[in-house]
């Protein structure tokens, strides 16, 4: 049935009505007993009417326009089709559905229930305290039970009217409903729209981002219209002017470039925790100075002969585990998701069943939580966590969840510490916690722990899955501002190596007079594709618009040195020793390739400038035993390779040059044990099918055989010994 529909849609996407009717009216036909409006029999009547007038020869210039209406209502009547077949078949969609169909969501009744919570909130303070307790669980009870329906209701809601959309747009920017209530809306209204795709549940995400004096209400907006874009429904030319004028303003392409990049950071959760666990973590654990064990935590008694054995043994492990933490924190800084690994496994208590509560912002009033306050020390290490605590929303809950849990078992020495802002480590200032990036990174984090931890999260479209989460390549944002940041985002994922979102930004970003395009081209070409031929026709255009470009010059000569073509690396690397003669590496590159290229004596005074030092480095050193060997000063050549084989910096390759060393001088067995251990040390170093054939690692340099005497004979010969 999934597939009926997905191709419904599609054939809406492409503006094909006809296949569109019939496909839905075999539907209904055969499934008379799902609810519907007549919208489908008015969508026929008129549709009837356009062909009978086309049958006629009527000329009509607004068949266009009526043909776009008529695609737009048939695709409300289908999502909201849809929606009541998965409200059936879906357990998301039916839970949901069910925590909600009880009670009555008028718009009045919505604004009259937000607005008299606030109310109640502040009339609390004027309580005897006495009653204020009691009293206070009752209001916060009663609407965190509202909150709850409202939340599963918005998100599997039918498509809506531009009168809801103004509704909702407007009740999101009153200062007269609660802070939390409104991001919570927020959240509900992307997850709908994010499945079913609404134009007007959109409108108003884009423009409550747009309009809202409210940082948090902001960010969570943002996020909400960018993951809406997941959906694949593409019906409503507004979309795309929508986002077309919000890109007039140039914060906005800013935050879509930073909201990209923490996307892609968010997405390295697990490989963050993995790192943790391996490089981090086993130093804290084993350094720090309690003992955790079922029956509760307890304090490691101190041994006092350490010091008289080992002085400052203490203080060593003291600095090795604040090391280990600088390590996190530094990673943290970075925009790592450090507390995911950790977290993630504090997600089966029963306050995540709740669908709202995934995303409802931090609040120690919370129903489902306030009797921890009273457990934990009047509540001040809720405080503590609230106003401090560097870690998501989600994560705030999991951590105050679980250390009631714990509370009474930890002794009483630490449980005086609770309280204290430096029991959370390293915590967030004020200033940091209210700048829109980090709380954009909070609700990311947020959101990435739902789509990866919620139990039904599979019947979702997954915004984070590799289809959605390079949301800047979607073809909504073509001919907008935000196409000048390709460049930016393609360096960014190079940098994480991110493979996979870099392919995908590269297919569609493309601009031939665009140097840095042209750039990040050749990269991925020569770095990762592995296609130095395609990567030397990006980087030849780049040449010709910029013959000074230092890292296109660089890459060009390596090109082309890799597919042999040594002559015309030879020519790059020389107008690129010419911009910077002082780089050693530069010159070392030039020295190479005029080696490679056979002309030794121009490489042999270039690599003099390199081997003034006292101790020859080893790159030096292979290249100048190359060109002792290509000027055919075969001792000189052995003595380099016999100082390189006898270092620590020892690679694969130098047991196979040496070996032409022996062999040219004739001493045969002494070139078969070094070939013979260019393949063991291949064989260990070689991963899945990159096995190294000695065959064809040969005939790369059979040029150099063949200066030498070696005969194809020879060279037949030495295979079949080696293969023995």
């Amino acid at each position: 049935m999934e597939t009926l529909f997905n191709g419904i849609f599609n054939d809406l996407n492409n503006n094909v009505l006809g296949r569109s009717l019939r496909e839905v009216r075999k539907f209904i036909d055969a499934h008379p007993y799902m609810m519907y409006d007549d919208g489908l029999e008015d969508i026929e009547r008129d549709y009837g009417l356009m062909l009978d007038y086309m049958k006629r020869g009527f000329a009509d210039e607004h068949r266009k326009s009526v043909y776009k209406s008529l695609i737009d209502r048939l695709y409300i009547f289908v999502s909201n089709l849809y929606l009541a077949y998965r409200i059936q078949n879906s357990p998301f969609y039916t839970e949901a559905s069910r925590k909600s169909i009880n009670q009555s969501f008028s718009n009045d009744r919505i604004k009259n229930t937000l607005e008299s919570f606030v109310t109640d909130v502040a009339m609390l303070s004027l309580e005897p305290e006495s009653t204020r307790k009691e009293k206070e669980r009752v209001v916060y009870s009663n609407h965190n039970s509202f909150r709850q329906s409202l939340f599963c209701y918005l998100a599997v809601s039918r498509q809506w009217t531009e009168n809801d959309s103004d509704f909702f747009k407007n009740l999101l920017l009153s200062p007269v409903i609660d802070v939390i209530d409104a991001q919570l809306i927020v959240s509900a209204l992307t997850l709908a729209v994010m499945n079913n795709m609404d134009i007007n549940k959109f409108a108003v995400l884009i423009n409550v981002y747009l309009e809202t004096n409210n940082e948090k209400i902001r960010q969570k907006a943002l996020v909400g219209w960018v993951f809406s874009l997941s959906s694949k429904i593409r019906i409503h030319d507004k979309l795309q002017q929508l986002i077309k004028e919000a890109l007039k303003d140039e914060n906005v392409k800013n935050e879509l470039v930073d909201l990209q990049k923490q996307i892609f950071l968010c997405m390295n959760a697990e490989k963050d925790t993995d790192k943790i666990q391996r490089d981090i973590m086993p130093d804290i654990v084993k350094n720090n100075n309690l003992n955790i064990t079922r029956f509760g935590i307890s304090e490691k008694e101190e041994d006092p002969m350490a010091d008289v054995f080992d002085p400052g043994a203490s203080d060593r492990l003291m600095e090795k585990m604040e090391e280990s933490f600088q390590k996190m924190m530094n990673m943290q800084k970075a925009g790592s998701d450090i507390y995911f690994g950790g977290f993630s496994q504090m997600k089966r208590f029963p306050f995540f069943y709740n669908l709202a509560n995934w995303f409802c912002p931090f609040y120690k009033e919370h129903p489902e939580i306030s009797k921890t306050a009273d457990i934990m020390n009047g509540g001040a290490l809720l405080d503590n966590i609230l106003s401090n605590g560097p870690f998501c929303d989600s994560d705030k809950y999991s951590f105050a969840i679980a250390l009631s849990s714990v509370i009474r078992q930890i002794p009483e020495g630490m449980r005086e510490m609770l309280g204290s802002k430096d029991i959370l480590g390293p915590t967030m200032s004020n200033e940091e916690q209210q700048s829109p990036a980090y709380i954009r990174r909070m609700v990311l984090q947020d959101m990435y722990r739902f789509f990866r931890l919620y139990h039904q999260r599979n019947e979702l479209v997954n915004p984070f899955d590799n289809d959605n989460c390079i949301f800047v390549s979607n073809p909504v944002f073509a001919d907008t501002s935000l196409c000048s940041a390709y460049s930016e985002i393609a360096y960014f994922t190079l940098k994480y190596k991110n493979i996979d979102a870099l392919k995908t930004l590269l297919d569609c970003y493309y601009n031939p007079k665009d140097i840095k395009c042209l750039l990040i081209h050749g990269i991925f070409e020569l770095d990762y594709n592995k296609d130095p031929q395609k990567a030397i026709e990006h980087l030849e255009m780049l040449y010709i618009q910029d013959p000074k470009n230092k890292r296109g010059l660089s890459l060009l000569a390596r090109a082309h040195f890799e597919l042999g073509n040594y002559e015309h690396a030879v020519v790059y690397y020389e107008e690129l020793y010419l911009l910077d003669k002082l780089n050693k590496t530069i010159t070392l590159n030039f020295s190479i390739a005029l080696s490679k290229a056979k002309q030794y004596d121009k490489a042999r005074v270039l690599i003099n400038i390199l081997t003034h030092e006292d101790n020859l480095p080893i790159n030096v050193a292979r290249v100048l035993a190359w060109i002792h060997m290509g000027q055919n000063k075969l001792e000189r050549a052995d003595r380099e390779y016999s100082y390189i084989l006898n270092s620590d910096e020892t690679e694969n390759g130098d047991y196979l040059n040496a070996g032409y060393c022996k062999w040219f001088m004739g001493d045969i067995a002494s070139a078969i044990e070094m070939f013979n251990s260019f393949i063991s040390a291949s064989k260990k170093t070689a991963s899945g099918n990159n096995q190294i054939d000695i065959e064809s690692e040969m005939k790369k340099d059979y040029d150099i055989l063949t200066d030498h005497g070696i005969t194809d004979v020879d060279f037949r010969l030495m295979i079949d010994i080696l293969s023995e």
